[in-house]
């Protein structure tokens, strides 16, 4: 039987891993009540804590390195906020910095790990080959998430796109669509993986799949914009239209609404991400929601088992859930 994880504490305590770890770690940040769940789940499932910060070997620098290309999205901001809290509550400065998508930007961040400048690495869409990644993971302390490579050695914490895609293409299929379009972008793992969701969900509903189109490059709210004026070009408008990102989805309903048609009279739109554009666009945006802060928050708790626990490099992948959030874009 596999060890029980600081998530399947968390899980049975029914409190966030952040809560656990505060309990672990003796923080005065905690209720009585939860730290009673905690201990008695501890106790329930034999669980055993790692290493407090103060009981680490004292060649450790007790800093990690969070990476992602960007830092634009409210996802990664979150993400590697929940990274932080998580860190500072096990006694760890994190360390967090933006590549631009530059391999030898990355290549020299990544290096900080290798020559022992930092213990941990958490990673937000490597821009190395899947193998480098793999490679990297095998020898050292690595957590990928939310855009997670193939690599099996470096275990990914994300959401499932494909089935929250599909989740929310079934949601326009119910409200009556018959004809839908995609707007996606294949740079992005998850945007193929969110593709796939999407098509899946026309393919059992018999509709047909032949309108989606690919944002390049920077896939934001010009490329919404773009892209959706080449849709109302075509004779033969969308029902809905699901949209990569938020903030795509917000460009699309300007375009949408600067031609004199209607959101979602004319046409509804979805997003993807529940970030503020979703609440600022007029209408509000039909979105997913995605657990991000508490995916830091996972990443850290998987990082710090690597770190301490020798020979503890579990493999896989953790999906957390996904929530999908009804506006008014949508009928």
């Amino acid at each position: 039987m596999a060890r029980p994880t600081v998530q399947d504490v968390a899980r049975t305590a029914g409190v966030s891993v952040g809560t656990v770890s505060r309990v672990l770690n003796g923080s005065p940040a905690v209720s009585e009540a939860a730290k009673e769940k905690v201990n008695a789940a501890i106790k329930q499932l034999s669980y055993r804590p790692l290493a407090s910060a103060r009981d680490l070997r004292r060649d450790r620098t007790m800093r990690v390195l969070a990476l992602a290309k960007n830092l634009d999205s409210l996802v990664i901001s979150e993400v590697f906020r929940g990274v932080g809290d998580a860190a500072a509550d096990s006694g760890y400065v994190s360390l967090i910095a933006a590549t631009d998508g530059d391999l030898d930007r990355e290549q020299q961040l990544v290096d900080m790990l290798r020559n022992g400048s930092v213990d941990g690495l958490v990673i937000f869409s490597p821009t190395m080959p899947d193998d480098d990644v793999n490679t990297v993971a095998e020898q050292m302390s690595v957590v990928q998430v939310c855009e997670i490579v193939d690599a099996e050695a470096a275990f990914g914490v994300s959401i499932d796109d494909r089935q929250a895609a599909y989740d929310i293409t079934k949601h326009l299929i119910n409200t009556g669509a018959k004809k839908l379009a995609m707007l996606a972008h294949r740079g992005a793992r998850s945007g193929r993986l969110r593709e796939e969701g999407f098509r899946q969900a026309l393919k059992e509903a018999g509709l047909k799949e032949d309108q989606v189109l690919f944002g390049e490059g920077n896939f934001g709210f010009h490329a919404g914009r773009d892209l959706t004026k080449k849709l109302l070009e075509t004779r033969d408008l969308p029902d809905a239209i699901f949209c990569g990102t938020d903030v795509v989805a917000a460009g699309c309903v300007r375009e949408i609404t600067d031609a004199g048609l209607r959101v979602p009279e004319d046409i509804a739109v979805a997003g993807f991400d529940d970030s503020a554009q979703a609440e600022m666009c007029v209408p509000e945006l039909t979105t997913v929601r995605q657990p991000a802060y508490e995916m830091g928050l996972v990443a850290f708790a998987e990082l710090l088992e690597r770190m301490t626990v020798e020979g503890s490099h579990r493999k896989g992948r953790a999906f957390l859930p996904h929530e999908l959030v009804i506006r008014d874009s949508t009928k």
